[in-house]
C-alpha cells in the first residue's frame, strides 16, 4: 500500500494482524468480549489500513486504550483497536522515513489570543497520562489540571471528557487544540481549533465550534491517533497539604458555607470518605458510631512559586500514598465479601494508611506531576459509579452537602435494614473533586461559554469480590428510585462516561433527556454531535456499538455486557472461641493509630482507643485483631477477628508476636 504523506510504497508489519487470541478485557478484568478481530497498530499507516479494511468488510471498529473503565464502551464483536502502542519510542516501523509514522512528539511556542505564551504539543494518542505530564513539565507548559493514575492512555482520558481537577480549571478535553481521527475509509481527519477538514462546511460550525464537538467523542468519530495540546507556558510548583478532620468541618447540612470556604479557599481540593471510619470494637465486631461522625481526608493544592521542597523519598511517599491501599485492596475485598462487619475497621486502616503516608504538618512543595500523580498504583478489584453536579453560587454547595447526606441517608437505611439486604453496600469510599466547566458538547462538565457555573465530580466505590457486585448493583437499583429523589440523577449532571453506568436504572433514558433538550431554535447538543458523526461515519455503522446507541436513542439496549465481580475469597471458618495471646501493654504505647510497629516485611497499626489492631502481613493481606486491655496485669490481649487467605489463626498471633520479640507472650 502507499503512504499519502509521503507517496513511499510501505508493507504492513506482521503485527498489524489480528493475534490468535483474540479475547479482550478492561484493565480490572471486570468486563471482557471477544471480537473477531484484535490488533495493536503500531503506526498510523498499520491504524489506517486495519479501519479502511474494517470498514470495506461492514465490520464495526471500536478503539481501546489502557481500559481503564467500568463499562461496554469498548465492546464490539467485529473490530478491537489497542492504540497503547500508538506511543512514542526511538523506532520509525513505517519504511524508515519517520513522516508516515504517528509516534514523534512535536512541539512548538505560540502566542494566544489573549496574548498568553503557549506551547502547542503533539503526541501520539496512545501515550499515557503520567508521560505527557512529564514531558510538559520539561517543556516549561505543566499540565494545570489532570487525573491522579499515570497510566491512563490520552485517548480515553479526552475522548470520555475526564474530569482533572481545580476549582478554577477546565476538563483535560479543554486543554486540546487538535486531533487527528482516523475515519472509516483509513483517511486522517484533522481537526483544530483553527481549522477544519474539508467537507464539514455545510453543517454551519466554525473550526472553534467543531472542536468542542469533537474533543469529547466517546471513539464514535473514529480512532484518534494524535492529539494536539496546548498548555500556558506558566511554570509552578503545588504546595500540597492534608488534611484529617470531622465529616461536619465540610459537609455540614446546616451550613454549606464550610465547604464553600473550604473549596474557594484553594486553588485545588479533593475529599475522601471512607465509610463508617470512627468505630469501637464491641467483642469480635466493629461498632461505627456514624457517619457524621466520621473523619474525612482533605487534600489541598495551591499554586506557589516557591521551589520544590520534598525530595525523592517523599515524593515516593506521596505517590504512592493510595498504592498501599491499592494493593492490599485486592485482599481487603475478599475479607468484606466473607465477613460485611470488617467495613468500619478497614475503612479505619484506609484512613490510618493515608494519615502514615502522609505524615507531616507542614506544606510540602512539590512539582505537578509528582503532585497530581498521586496514585502510582491503582485499584483494581472494585467497582465505581461518578456523576457530576452543576454548581451555581452559593446554591452549588449546599446541592453538593445535599447529595453526600442523600448518599449517606441511604446507606444508613441499608445499615438499620430498613431498606436493602446489604449493611454496608457501599464499603471502599466516596470522593469528591471539584472543576470549573467545560464547552465540549459532550463533556459531563458541559457549561455554555461564558458560564460562572463549577462543577463537582462525586463517585462513590466499592469492592467487588463474590457478593460485593450484586451488593452494589442492588443499591444502586434503589438508591435512583423516584421514591429516593432520583438518587445523584436529582440534581442534572450527567455522569463520568467511564464508570458503571449499567448499574444506574434508566440511564439512558437519563442521559438522552440531557442531550437532547434544545434552548429556542438551535440544534440540542446531541443533533449538533449526532450530525458531525453522521458526516464521518453515516448511522455510526463503523465506529458506534450498541452501549453508545442507548445514549443517543435514549433506550437501553437488551443484552448489554454486565460486569464480573472479583473472585471470592477462601479462608478458614472463624472459630466459636477465637485464640489469643497477650503482651505488655507498654510494648505498644508509643505506637499510634498512624505509626505503624515494623517487623521484616510486615507492619502493625494499633488503635487503642477503637480496641482493634491491624497486621499487615507478608501476603499484602490486613488481618483485623481485637484488643482488650487488662488493666489489672497491664497486658493487652490480641484475637484474630479476621480470617486470612494465607495464614491460620495463630500464625496471625505468631505474626504478631514478631513485633513484641524479644518478649514473650503471657
Amino acid at each position: 500500500m502507499t503512504d499519502d504523506r509521503t507517496g513511499n510504497d510501505i508493507d504492513l508489519a506482521p503485527a498489524a494482524a489480528a493475534s490468535r487470541d483474540t479475547t479482550q478485557s478492561n484493565w480490572s478484568e471486570t468486563i471482557s468480549f471477544t471480537p473477531a478481530t484484535a490488533a495493536s497498530p503500531r503506526c498510523l499507516v498499520e491504524l489506517r489500513e486495519l479501519v479502511r479494511a474494517a470498514h470495506a468488510a461492514r465490520k464495526q471498529v471500536r478503539a481501546r486504550g489502557s481500559g481503564h473503565s467500568w463499562n461496554p464502551a469498548i465492546v464490539t464483536a467485529d473490530t478491537s483497536v489497542n492504540t497503547s502502542l500508538l506511543a512514542p519510542n526511538d523506532e520509525h516501523v513505517c519504511g524508515g522515513s519517520g513522516t508516515g509514522n504517528c509516534l514523534e512528539i512535536f512541539h512548538s511556542t505560540v502566542t494566544g489570543a489573549d496574548g498568553r505564551t503557549y506551547r502547542r504539543i503533539s503526541v501520539p494518542a496512545g501515550m499515557c497520562q503520567g508521560d505527557f505530564a512529564r514531558l510538559a513539565q520539561q517543556l516549561g507548559a505543566p499540565l494545570p489540571t489532570q487525573g491522579p493514575a499515570p497510566d491512563i492512555t490520552l485517548s480515553g482520558f479526552v475522548a470520555n471528557g475526564c474530569h482533572g481537577t481545580g476549582w478554577s480549571e477546565p476538563t483535560i478535553a479543554e486543554l486540546v487544540y487538535g486531533l487527528d481521527v482516523v475515519g472509516p475509509d483509513g483517511s486522517v481527519l484533522s481537526f483544530t481549533a483553527d481549522s477544519s477538514p474539508p467537507g464539514f462546511e455545510a453543517l454551519g460550525l466554525d473550526p472553534a465550534a467543531l472542536m468542542n464537538v469533537v474533543r469529547v467523542n466517546q471513539g464514535a468519530l473514529g480512532v484518534l491517533a494524535r492529539i494536539v495540546f496546548q498548555l500556558p507556558a506558566e511554570p509552578f510548583n503545588l504546595r500540597v497539604s492534608n488534611a484529617f478532620v470531622p465529616v461536619t468541618d465540610v459537609f455540614d447540612r446546616a451550613d454549606p458555607s464550610k465547604l464553600q470556604r473550604l473549596i474557594e479557599g484553594h486553588d485545588y481540593v479533593e475529599i475522601f470518605w471512607f465509610p463508617y471510619n470512627n468505630y469501637t470494637m464491641k467483642g469480635l465486631t466493629p461498632v461505627p458510631a456514624g457517619p457524621e461522625q466520621d473523619t474525612l481526608w482533605v487534600m489541598m493544592l495551591d499554586r506557589t512559586s516557591e521551589p520544590v521542597s520534598g525530595d525523592a523519598t517523599f515524593v515516593d511517599l506521596w505517590n504512592d500514598a493510595f498504592g498501599v491501599l491499592a494493593l492490599a485492596g485486592g485482599a481487603i475485598g475478599p475479607v468484606i465479601d466473607r465477613l460485611p462487619r470488617v467495613v468500619p475497621a478497614m475503612s479505619n486502616f484506609a484512613l490510618h494508611t493515608m494519615k502514615w503516608k502522609n505524615h507531616f504538618s507542614d506544606p510540602v512543595v512539590l512539582s505537578p506531576p509528582d503532585a497530581f500523580l498521586y496514585q502510582k498504583h491503582y485499584f483494581r478489584s472494585f467497582l465505581d459509579l461518578e456523576f457530576t453536579l452543576p454548581m451555581d453560587g452559593a446554591q452549588g454547595f449546599a446541592d453538593v452537602v445535599a447529595a453526600f447526606y442523600q448518599l449517606v441517608d441511604r446507606m444508613e437505611a441499608w445499615r438499620s435494614g430498613s431498606e436493602g439486604d446489604a449493611e454496608y453496600p457501599i464499603n471502599l469510599n466516596a470522593h469528591a473533586r471539584f472543576v470549573r466547566n467545560s464547552q465540549a458538547t459532550l463533556s459531563p462538565a458541559f457549561a455554555p461559554a461564558g458560564s460562572s457555573q463549577h462543577t463537582c465530580y462525586f463517585e462513590y466505590l466499592s469492592y467487588s469480590h463474590g457478593d460485593l457486585t450484586d451488593h452494589y448493583l442492588a443499591f444502586n437499583r434503589e438508591f435512583y428510585k423516584p421514591a429516593h429523589g432520583l438518587g445523584w440523577k436529582k440534581w442534572g449532571g450527567l455522569p463520568n462516561w467511564g464508570k458503571y453506568l449499567g448499574s444506574v436504572p434508566g440511564i439512558d433514558e437519563y442521559v438522552h433527556t440531557i442531550l437532547a433538550a434544545k434552548t429556542g431554535a438551535e440544534p440540542s447538543r446531541l443533533e449538533q454531535f449526532l450530525a458531525v458523526r453522521d458526516r464521518i461515519d453515516p448511522d455510526g455503522a463503523t465506529f458506534t456499538n450498541d452501549y453508545l446507541r442507548g445514549f443517543f436513542s435514549g433506550q437501553a439496549v437488551a443484552g448489554e455486557t454486565r460486569l464480573r465481580g472479583a473472585p471470592a475469597g477462601r479462608f478458614l471458618a472463624m472459630p466459636a472461641v477465637p485464640p489469643r495471646r497477650a503482651f505488655p501493654l507498654a510494648n505498644v504505647e508509643h505506637a499510634t493509630p498512624t505509626r505503624p510497629m515494623q517487623a521484616e516485611s510486615m507492619e502493625l497499626y494499633h488503635d487503642l482507643a477503637a480496641g482493634a489492631a491491624f497486621l499487615l502481613n507478608e501476603h499484602g493481606e490486613v488481618n483485623l485483631l481485637a484488643l482488650e486491655h487488662d488493666p489489672s496485669t497491664g497486658l493487652l490481649h490480641y484475637v484474630p477477628a479476621s480470617p486470612s487467605q494465607h495464614l491460620g489463626f495463630e500464625e496471625i498471633l505468631d505474626r504478631v508476636a514478631r513485633f513484641h520479640a524479644p518478649l514473650r507472650a503471657v
